[in-house]
């Protein structure tokens, strides 16, 4: 305890610099209403289809018709029959009440209504469109009108017959006819054809390489072009954008007109959807078969099929709530996640790419901190909704947590009382010291890290001969572990019982770190690489400058819940020892991380570090250590709010929100607006159900700003950026789906061999839920 004649230098010490904080306004929840949740289904030749190369794509309402090059067939309620449909013939496709002809031209499908003469629509037609009877076709050619039969030849430029421009697409719509080319955007009003050059504000185009063209359900005309997109309004006045407006991409193949009014458009890499006035991407395996967009189509139950050459690719619209997302990712982990007995939750590898059914759960170097955020975010669902499977889902992880440090006692290397391990593996399994073993310790200090550390066994054995346990534990495993233990006690243990298992738990771990100088100390009597919190370390060695803050906010952090817990004076007084007499405090106000600004060096320190405030600030009451974490986490957050990051954003308004920051220039509010709140909740809303780690690669887009280098770590190349507004891309449009991963990377993920687990949606959405920053509609 310190003396309070100490206590007044410091404190004389930190109040030149620290600002006071006071009480102000709280934050209402936002409502979410069901929401459209966008999922990825396809056809290929294992499927039924003649091949995967599918060259076009047609639908008549509900009924799609494919052409690959192999044959046409036709999808009617999940039923695959052939069309006999070769170049240059036709067939009625009915659906429902309707019925229209299909026809092949030129390695394209294109439709017409059955009252049109379509069966004369010239061979080299690549577009049609029809206005009643009369039928416009676009060829490379030029433009030609179709009625009774009769096809005659458009002059829509003014040029000669042996000089026609190239028509890409035709759209029609009450009379109007708008026609995009190789020349240019072409509309067609009262029998006269006019060459459009679309202007906003003081921005004029010339779209010379026009795309595709068409018109929306309200009557709005849009076009596709090398400069970007272009619409239309019903007054006449025309908006355009290209990448520094948001669009994505511009090397278009195709354009539709969904049922729900979005508008898409095929590129050469990838398909971009313009919906509720926002641009969104759509690229790599989760959403496509492959990038390269040949043709698509819309039907009214409002999903887009999308023909490439490596199958049919399908994105469906489906309604769905939070909640029931929650319960997806929930039976998922039970499902696919689960290592041992003891169910600790890890990402599992696919042996075949996409096939979760090829799923296996290997070990870890962070079994216990995936599990403890895991637990912790059942916690708070259990607080939340008062389910009894989420306080069974919690307290099983918790049971699984306190195994890893009793599974390190006994045996033929026991680790000092209190030793955490990383992960277990059954003895039963190969032995995987034969691959972490000291030579490869050797080379990794020799070619990654001079202080690594060479230990031998690092995969000891347990007392009773059933478990290989990994040594060698880091500090991200021990914020991952008391995380979980203090959510499960305010939450889920309500018996003194269960109050005094989480208790025991909590006492040898925490007994553990004090007994050796606030260190974890392995099997072999010596320090592991990363979990050293003593004041010799951070505060004295060159080595640790860096870790210096981040370490200060984690030892504090497991001496104060420790102390919450147990009630015992001693946690509190190694933790003011600590942040008073050694600056652990002022460490982790001044520079909780080493960065550069947004998106620089390693991201997993971010999440552990907005772990750790959780805690650290809603069980402290000292108004001088508040001061100074509310400025740490107030300056951190600053810095991470542009990561569009719910977990970041709801600790931030759970600690801040109500607080006033008051110093000589005034009142500072650390409430977070609202927006943040929004922002947190989009990402849940869009938060991919495909959790499998295709490869994205977002360098091409348009849209993108590039992360300066000095954001970067030293030595390594990492290609960085985020869009121009300044925020990170949406998750539905990159790979990094935890809130550890680089969400500033604009290449991630693998070959589709690996199957993260929901935790990270569940973490936030339950925080969200529980503080009643989001509240649902059914």
């Amino acid at each position: 305890m310190r003396k309070p004649a100490d206590r007044v230098i410091f404190l004389i010490a930190v109040l030149i610099t620290i600002p006071a904080f006071g009480t102000d306004r709280t934050l209402s929840g936002i409502r979410v209403v069901p929401f459209i949740q966008q999922v990825h289904r396809c056809l290929t030749a294992q499927d039924g289809l003649p091949s995967d190369h599918i060259r076009s794509v047609a639908a008549v309402d509900e009924v799609v018709c494919i052409l690959t090059d192999r044959g046409a067939v036709e999808l009617r309620d999940q039923v695959i029959t052939p069309l006999t449909l070769r170049s240059g013939q036709s067939t009625a496709v009915s659906s429902g009440a309707r019925t229209a002809v299909v026809l092949h031209r030129d390695g394209r499908l294109l439709t017409a209504p059955a009252a049109a003469a379509a069966e004369k629509v010239p061979a080299a037609a690549v577009c049609l469109a029809a206005d009643g009877r009369i039928l416009w076709a676009g060829t490379k050619t030029g433009l030609f009108r179709g009625e009774h039969g009769v096809w005659t030849a458009e002059n829509i430029d003014s040029c000669q017959p042996t000089d026609r421009p190239a028509v890409r697409d035709v759209a029609v719509l009450n009379g109007m006819v708008a026609a995009a080319t190789d020349r240019g955007l072409f509309e067609r009003r009262d029998g006269s054809w006019k060459h459009l050059f679309p202007q906003d504000g003081r921005r004029r185009w010339d779209p010379a390489d026009a795309r595709a063209v068409a018109f929306d359900h309200q009557g709005r005309l849009w076009f596709a072009a090398r400069q970007g997109v272009g619409v239309r309004g019903a007054e006449g006045s025309w908006t355009l954008w290209n990448g520094t407006d948001g669009l994505p991409y511009n090397d278009f193949t195709c354009m539709a007109v969904a049922a729900d009014g979005a508008v898409w458009f095929g590129t050469t890499n990838g398909a971009v959807c313009f919906r509720n006035g926002v641009w969104e991407y759509r690229g790599s395996r989760r959403w496509l078969l492959d990038n390269h967009i040949l043709d698509m189509a819309a039907t009214p139950d409002g999903r887009v099929w999308l023909a490439t050459r490596r199958g049919l690719s399908c994105i469906v619209p489906e309604r769905m709530t939070l909640a029931e997302k929650a319960a997806f990712y929930e039976k998922e982990i039970d499902l696919y996640h689960r290592r041992t007995p003891y169910g600790y939750v890890v990402n599992a590898h696919l042996s075949v790419p996409g096939d979760k059914s090829t799923a296996t759960q290997p070990p870890t170097d962070n079994d216990g901190q995936y599990t403890g955020l895991y637990a912790g975010a059942e916690a708070l669902g259990f607080a939340a909704t008062g389910d009894p499977a989420r306080r069974e889902r919690a307290w099983r992880g918790l049971e699984a947590l306190a195994f890893l440090s009793e599974v390190t006692q006994g045996g033929t290397h026991p680790a000092p009382p209190g030793f955490i391990a990383r992960a277990i593996l059954s003895t039963d399994e190969p032995d995987p010291n034969e691959r972490d073993n000291a030579d490869r310790d050797r080379r990794v200090r020799e070619q990654n890290d001079r202080l690594w550390k060479i230990l031998s066994p690092r995969w000891p054995v347990s007392a009773d001969g059933r478990w290989y346990w990994k040594a060698d534990t880091s500090s991200d495993e021990l914020d991952g572990h008391y995380f979980a233990y203090a959510l499960v006690y305010d939450h889920v243990a309500r018996t003194p019982r269960e109050k005094a298992v989480v208790r025991n738990v909590v006492r040898r771990v925490t007994d553990h770190l004090i007994a050796h100088n606030y260190r974890l100390v392995d099997h072999d009597g010596t320090p592991t690489r990363w979990a050293r919190f003593a004041p010799e370390d951070l505060n004295g060695d060159p080595d640790w400058w860096a870790e210096r803050g981040l370490n200060s906010l984690s030892i504090l952090t497991y001496l104060t819940i420790a102390h919450h817990i147990t009630g015992d004076q001693k946690y509190r007084d190694h933790y003011e020892r600590l942040a008073f007499d050694h600056h652990y405090a002022m460490n982790g106000m001044v520079m909780p991380k080493l960065q550069a600004g947004p998106g620089s060096f390693v991201q997993f320190d971010d999440e552990m570090a907005f772990m750790n405030y959780y805690h650290l600030i809603r069980y402290e009451t000292d108004p001088v250590l508040l001061r100074m974490y509310y400025t740490s986490i107030r300056h951190y957050w600053n810095i991470e709010k542009y990561e569009r990051n719910p977990f970041f954003n709801f600790v931030y308004a759970a600690c801040c929100e109500g607080k006033v920051r008051k110093d000589q220039w005034g009142e500072l509010d650390l409430t977070p607006d609202r927006f943040w709140l929004h922002q947190g909740v989009d990402t849940l809303v869009r938060y991919p159900l495909d959790l499998i780690d295709w490869r994205m690669d977002n360098r091409h887009r348009l849209d993108i700003i590039p992360l300066p280098d000095h954001v970067r770590e030293p030595g390594r190349h990492v290609d960085k950026g985020g869009q121009r507004t300044g925020f990170v891309l949406p998750i539905d449009e990159r790979q990094s789906l935890t809130w550890s991963d680089d969400m500033w990377s604009l290449v991630d993920g693998g070959r589709g061999t690996r199957l993260c687990d929901g935790y990270p949606f569940l973490l936030a959405y339950y925080m969200g839920l529980y503080h009643g920053y989001i509240t649902e509609s059914q």
